[in-house]
């Protein structure tokens, strides 16, 4: 209502708007009960493509309405008390009833030449799920930790990539093809790593689907989920941890014919496989609201440990770059139904600047980076203290 009235007065704003905005609930409401008597079986997977389509149907009904009952009027000249009756009597009521049903075409055709459909092999593929197929287990000697399509996808410079390695004297950066960053030999075995290729394939989808602010069903949110878990736990920092805190614990590896590399590498595939240590980093993250941060300019890094990570309490939080100008991230709250699509922040320069020296702290030894960023001079800043300025920005942006 602001552009039709820059000046006017904040208690005539909400006013009128919350006026219009019970109009656009009302035709909401018709148009969904008129398939009261006509309601098919659907999937939970359909229902973020029917909130995200209900969404943008009301953001249109409330722009119709708006400009409809402003017509030649001004919004200073509408008295809210006569607003309110002429919308709620009985003509208001007919034109409400109108509108909901030519509303109702639009979600109908959507419900039945989709929705419909897709929930139908949905349920059927529920009722007599495929048998797991085998995990092919390949011999690989490199082990990618942060996965080759991402890079290649999101920070690659057709085939090179830009990567800049800590040294006595700073930062230097060179350009490598990008298939030779991301990985180490024999970190873990081969069973795990074909393990962890199956989780990067299902997580593709989703990961395109968040940078284009497209809805996750339930297995997209929990695919991207897992992704982010696996990249959080197999960097070589947190592996050289974990070679380091149970090595003095093990048995003797030559006295059941093993190598130590390979006793430690059997420990990580139990790690790995336990269901309790995944669900302790997974649960936080699925549950924290989410949001997707961008800049104007190139200048956040993709870190050899993938992301930028600190505790809420004792619930994890994470900063994962996408791309040189695109964060994802965990925020300090919770949220007990998920958003179908995370909040969307633009930051102000500074606190793009301070996520992208924070980017460049966690590097252990090398990040990514787009050709024309330079490494900040500030010092780098606290997680917590990144992460609230994001979440304080996300409150403008709700």
């Amino acid at each position: 209502m602001r552009h039709h009235a820059p000046d006017l007065a904040e208690d005539r704003v909400r006013a009128l708007g919350a006026i219009w905005d019970e109009v656009v609930k009302r035709i909401i409401w018709a148009m969904l009960a008129r398939d009261d008597d006509d309601k098919p079986d659907l999937h939970v997977n359909v229902a973020a493509e029917m909130t995200n389509l209900l969404a943008h149907m009301s953001l249109f009904l409330t722009e119709r309405v708006v400009d409809q009952r402003l017509g030649e009027r001004r919004p200073q000249d509408i008295d809210p008390q006569a607003e309110r009756a002429a919308c709620f009597d009985a003509a208001g009521l007919a034109d409400i009833k109108g509108t909901a049903v030519n509303a109702h075409v639009v979600w109908r055709r959507r419900l039945d030449e989709r929705w419909v459909p897709k929930s139908r092999k949905a349920l059927d593929r529920d009722a007599s799920p495929p048998p797991p197929k085998p995990i092919a287990v390949k011999p690989v000697a490199d082990k990618h930790f942060i996965s080759k399509w991402f890079i290649r996808d999101h920070w690659a410079q057709g085939q090179t990539a830009t990567r800049w390695r800590r040294g006595g004297d700073g930062w230097s950066r060179v350009t490598i093809p990008f298939g030779r960053w991301g990985y180490r030999q024999h970190l873990w075995s081969d069973r795990l790593e074909a393990y962890f290729a199956l989780i990067e394939g299902k997580a593709k989808r989703p990961v395109q689907m968040l940078m284009r602010t497209i809805p996750l069903n339930p297995p997209q949110t929990q695919a991207l989920v897992a992704y982010l878990v696996i990249h959080f736990l197999r960097n070589p920092r947190l592996i050289r941890a974990l070679w380091r805190e149970t090595a003095g614990d093990l048995e003797d590896p030559a006295s059941v014919g093993l190598s130590m590399e390979d006793m430690v590498q059997h420990v990580f595939d139990e790690v790995f496989t336990d269901k309790e240590v995944y669900s302790t980093f997974a649960s936080p993250l699925m549950s924290s609201r989410w949001a997707i941060v961008a800049t104007a300019e190139p200048i956040f890094v993709l870190p050899d440990t993938f992301c930028a990570y600190g505790h809420v309490g004792e619930a994890l939080r994470v900063i994962a770059p996408l791309t040189p100008y695109k964060c994802f991230v965990t925020l300090p709250d919770t949220e007990e139904v998920k958003r179908i699509v995370p909040v969307q922040v633009t930051l102000e320069p500074d606190q793009a600047k301070a996520l992208s020296a924070l980017l460049v702290g966690t590097a252990e030894v090398e990040f990514l980076s787009d050709p024309r960023f330079q490494p900040p001079h500030q010092a780098e800043p606290g997680f917590l203290d990144v992460l609230t300025a994001i979440a304080t920005a996300s409150e403008v942006c709700r």
